[in-house]
């Protein structure tokens, strides 16, 4: 046996058939004729088996009889034999032990079966090319619903197994939030059952769907179809199961909804939901002390006012609805680098006895303002101007809009993003107390907040007085309310009972809607004039004349804001450039549209420009033109400070104080005059230098994502949390939730409710 042959024996290495020859089934090359060609399917047969088939193929003699007369000859030795057809196969595939046993059976079986030819044959049992149709495959048929259904169910518990068993502790925080749906559903398609997904995705998805569908495809709708099935199986394989029925309470599905999609395996039973709600909010609080034992000198608290509606259906004296007046508080948890030093507490305390003692700071500053701060803003300013340009539609095709004389100005103090910055978050729980009055606040900030956070003995308040300071975050109000009680109770025996330990500071986002309101007030003017109101009218924008507070009024207004800001001056760039329609701008070199954006500025959307008009004779003096100078030179801080809050640069924040300062004092905002000078007296002369760095890098603004754009103020993020209490508990239990149990759930906000709608 040459060297090809031992090759080709290899593959039979275990058939025991070495006393054979298989020389004599060389194909016979020299001829042209061949029998015909038997389709096959593609298989992972090695060339080895497929050669002896094809081998002894070509070596039949052309010449002789014909191939059906061969089969009939084998036929008939057959019977001779005492065989037919079916009981030649049943005995060759393992049909006795002698059979099972013959090396030269075990040969010509094992190269059958793995044959290309193999999946040819079972197909043409499968579908018999005979006119009667009753032959068609039936036992087949059969036979393959019975395999199939074996191998489904094989993948199925190896589904069930690898993903949807729940882990150790399938309620907490990690093990909820961390499940992505997407990747379980890759895993179990490409890994754990590619036959079954296969299978699903063909009863899911036509043909026709699969070409012309490019947008939607069936993959969520075959997972569920895995879950519910495993879940049917096993109520041991939970996992998804579990989240879905959390994800759906904390929607507001109805306990009757619940108890039907429990029938169909989608869902736990409403009960077990009910039960898992409360665990989470019970593990939420003991995760909140450990956290905040483990960063007592990285933190961050925050609460405000949380009115609610109890609303009753059917009134009785015994059952009347009332509106609370609740308070809603959070802990925030800083990333590593926010970090205050041991003796905090006692640099802060000598830090504001000096400052006391130096007296009132001179406020000519203010006033003429830090030539480097002006510049910075200079910058800014001109740099949103000229977005506005480049930003519209009309130059999207401009060749220049890269040239790196239209880059934006370097942030003054951006702050780091990233997953390792993100600001972890525990909500308190909710308390009915009113911290709109002095004994609210004292009830809040020295007993129930602290006593949440596991420091209400005596000892952590004695730590708190001597070791501690807690900077508290929240609007006007609740900032006022703090600073007040300190200062009644600043004769107190000891620096807890003062509140030397807390450092309240007033909220940006309030601050910015206070910012856009005395814009409205301002500049709101009359539907004949040329003020807002009229470019509200024109733009149908509903509900933006009177101001109010609450509701949705402030996001209108600054989306209306930004618009008439930007017709604004994309209408000084098309006057100043001398053009009637912006693309005509688009031939302009970058140096032309640099000098036209220095004259927008310097002529239409400065002081110096407000001042040159104001000098004027009176006769000459364009009252219009004055009054629109103002508004360009307003808006623009408002748009620094959108900008800078939401990318995190706290030094443009900063930059912006003095403006916000004359702002508010001149429009009648006295409130936020006195915040806005309180903290510029802190940051210049009381706060030492590292709570300076701490409360400017840490307590104006979170980022709960990492992402570059996403920072937000601090007591934004809190009204983002008193939505979700609002909306997890209403639709969590209906507008019958009792206060008890809204305060019981409002610790497992953070859990459930980041993937709300």
């Amino acid at each position: 046996m040459d060297s090809g042959d031992e090759e080709y024996w290899e593959a039979f290495a275990d058939d025991a058939l070495d006393d054979l020859d298989y020389d004599d089934l060389a194909p016979d090359t020299g001829s042209d004729n061949t029998l015909p060609f038997i389709p096959s399917s593609p298989s992972a047969a090695s060339s080895f088996y497929s050669g002896y088939t094809a081998a002894l193929r070509a070596s039949l003699p052309h010449n002789g009889p014909s191939l059906a007369t061969r089969v009939e000859n084998v036929l008939v030795f057959m019977k001779g034999q005492g065989l037919n057809l079916e009981l030649f196969l049943e005995a060759l595939f393992w049909g006795d032990s002698g059979c099972t046993a013959n090396p030269r059976i075990m040969h010509e079986r094992t190269v059958f079966m793995r044959s290309p030819t193999l999946l040819s044959v079972l197909d043409k049992w499968w579908r018999p090319p005979t006119r009667d149709r009753t032959e068609r495959g039936a036992a087949m048929k059969e036979l393959l619903v019975q395999r199939v259904s074996e191998l489904v169910v094989e993948e199925l518990e190896e589904v069930a197994s690898a993903e949807l068993r729940p882990p150790e502790n399938p309620l907490s925080a990690a093990n909820l939030t961390s499940v992505n749906f997407r990747d379980v559903g890759i895993r179990i398609q490409s890994t754990h059952a590619p036959r079954l997904w296969f299978i699903l995705q063909r009863l899911a998805w036509s043909p026709r769907q699969q070409a012309e569908n490019t947008q939607k495809n069936p993959f969520h709708v075959i997972l569920t179809v895995i879950i519910m099935l495993a879940y049917s199986r096993s109520q041991a394989s939970s996992r998804l199961t579990m989240i879905w029925s959390i994800f759906l309470k904390a929607c507001g599905l109805s306990a009757r909804a619940f108890d039907a999609l429990h029938g169909l395996g989608i869902t736990m039973s409403h009960k077990w939901t009910a039960e898992a709600f409360k665990a989470i909010a019970k593990t939420a609080k003991a995760d909140t002390q450990l956290d905040v034992q483990r960063h007592h000198r990285s933190l961050l608290g925050s609460h405000d006012n949380l009115n609610i509606p109890e609303r009753v259906f059917s009134q009785r004296s015994h059952n009347l609805g009332r509106f609370i007046n609740a308070s809603a508080a959070t802990i925030w948890i800083l990333p590593r680098e926010a970090f205050l030093p041991e003796d905090i507490s006692t640099t802060v305390k000598q830090a504001r006895r000096a400052a006391e003692a130096a007296g009132p700071f001179g406020v000519e500053e203010l006033f003429t303002g830090e030539l480097d701060a002006a510049a910075r803003m200079r910058a800014q300013a001109r740099h949103r101007i000229l977005r506005f340009l480049l930003d519209s539609p009309v130059f999207a095709e401009y060749s220049a809009r890269d040239d790196p004389r239209f880059a934006p100005p370097p942030p003054t103090e951006l702050l780091p993003c990233g997953p390792e910055h993100i600001v972890r978050q525990h909500i308190l729980e909710t308390v009915e107390v009113d911290e709109s009055s002095y004994d609210g606040t004292d009830e809040l900030m020295n007993d129930i907040w602290l006593e949440q956070m596991g420091w209400a003995s005596d000892e952590e308040k004695r730590r708190t007085g001597l070791e501690r300071i807690l900077v508290w975050a929240g609007d006007q109000l609740t900032v006022d309310r703090i600073r007040g009680l300190a200062r009644y109770r600043h004769d107190d025996p000891n620096s807890f009972t003062c509140m030397e330990w807390v450092e309240p500071v007033f909220g940006w986002f309030h601050a910015t809607m206070a910012f856009a309101n005395s814009l409205h007030a301002q500049y709101l003017g009359t539907s004949a004039g040329v003020g807002l109101r009229k470019a509200f009218e024109t733009l149908s924008r509903k509900g933006l004349i009177k101001q109010e507070i609450k509701g949705i009024f402030w996001h209108h207004l600054d989306e209306a804001l930004w618009h008439v800001g930007e017709a604004n001056f994309l209408g000084l760039w098309a006057k100043v450039g001398g053009v009637t329609s912006h693309a005509e701008l688009l031939s302009r070199t970058p140096d032309e549209l640099l000098a036209i954006l220095d004259e927008i500025y310097d002529r239409h959307a400065s002081r110096q420009a407000l001042t040159e008009l104001e000098q004027l004779p009176v006769d000459e003096q364009d009252e219009v033109k004055r009054q629109m100078v103002m508004f360009s030179t307003d808006l623009l801080p408002y748009f620094d400070l959108r900008e800078a809050m939401k990318i995190g640069d706290v030094g443009r924040m900063e930059d912006l104080l003095p403006t916000m300062l004359f702002r508010f004092a001149g429009g009648g905002n006295h409130k936020y005059a006195t915040e806005i000078l309180e903290l510029i007296w802190k940051l210049r002369e009381e706060w030492p230098a590292e709570l300076r760095t701490y409360i400017r890098r840490h307590c104006w603004l979170v980022n709960l994502t990492g992402k570059h754009d996403s920072f937000q103020a601090v007591d934004l993020a809190q009204e983002h949390n008193i939505k979700d209490i609002k909306v997890v508990t209403w639709r969590s239990f209906g507008p019958g939730a009792t206060f008890a149990y809204i305060q019981k759930i409002s610790p497992a906000i953070p859990v459930v409710a980041p993937n709300l709608p």
